[in-house]
């Protein structure tokens, strides 16, 4: 078996979707037997451990703790698992973006206003609504899913993917691979998923601080306005001065925050630092 000839897979009949992988996003002959599917998986690098429908099958398991490449384990598994769908754990260095039109993921909103994406690596849902994950290499580092329009989210080698020839357990149907080599992650996403974080005015507890909250909440920018608007008002109310949350609402609704959202967060705050 060759790992890494992707013009024989591509020669391969596809209609099953099912193929070894490898992690530079080229594909060896298809399989049908998901048994061969997780042996070539493993072979490729990928660790893969059964699931029962899309949640792990081993009993007292580990999740994705216990994915794995040694082939011996992966026969025992489907040998007690018969029929298991496939589990593989995100290897490292990749990232999958995880779209999810029923909750209303959408790639056009993702890329509205950027450069589309890349052909990558992709595996379709077999719910069969436009489901998929989509491949990418990336550098590593910190991430955050919140900037993300909703419906897409993203899994690193922390977590897992059900990958081909598994079927989907509501519908029946096989996933099926979409190959192409796994593409670099471009600077744009990259750039959006970098977690946002509020810089923290100095503030000594025992005085009021009111034109340090004030002043910071003149300079949250947008994205990240109604997280900082909250942090100085729970300042405000743990620092005993209430009246200051007058300033920070008149602060919030001047950098363009809604009224009502406003009311709504300083009453939050007022709730969860009178509670600490």
């Amino acid at each position: 078996m060759t790992r890494h000839d992707l013009a024989a897979a591509k020669r391969q009949d596809r209609s099953n979707g099912i193929a070894e992988v490898g992690q530079d996003g080229r594909a060896a002959p298809a399989f049908i037997d998901r048994l061969d599917a997780a042996l070539a998986l493993a072979a490729a690098g990928w660790s893969v451990f059964p699931l029962r429908g899309k949640v792990p099958a081993i009993a007292g398991g580990r999740g994705v703790l216990d994915a794995t490449v040694d082939p011996e384990q992966i026969r025992n598994w489907w040998t007690r698992y018969r029929g298991a769908n496939i589990g593989a754990r995100v290897p490292d260095g990749l990232l999958v973006l995880d779209v999810d039109p029923r909750n209303g993921g959408d790639l056009a909103a993702l890329e509205f206003g950027n450069e589309p994406l890349p052909e990558t690596l992709t595996c379709w849902s077999g719910r069969g609504d436009g489901g998929r994950h989509l491949y990418f290499r990336w550098s590593g580092g910190p991430i955050s899913s919140r900037r993300l329009p909703p419906g897409i989210d993203v899994k690193i080698s922390t977590g897992y993917c059900l990958v081909p020839p598994s079927v989907h357990p509501a519908t029946g149907l096989p996933y099926r691979w979409e190959h192409h080599e796994i593409a670099v992650l471009p600077t744009w996403l990259r750039m959006l998923l970098r977690p946002m974080t509020v810089v923290r005015p100095s503030l000594n507890p025992t005085s009021s601080g009111g034109p340090a909250l004030v002043g910071f909440v003149h300079t949250l920018a947008d994205g990240n306005r109604n997280r900082g608007l909250f942090w100085a008002a729970c300042r405000a109310v743990e620092c005993g001065n209430l009246a200051l949350l007058d300033d920070l609402e008149a602060a919030g609704q001047r950098i363009g925050l809604p009224f009502a959202e406003v009311r709504s967060t300083i009453a939050s705050a007022r709730t969860k630092a009178s509670r600490a």
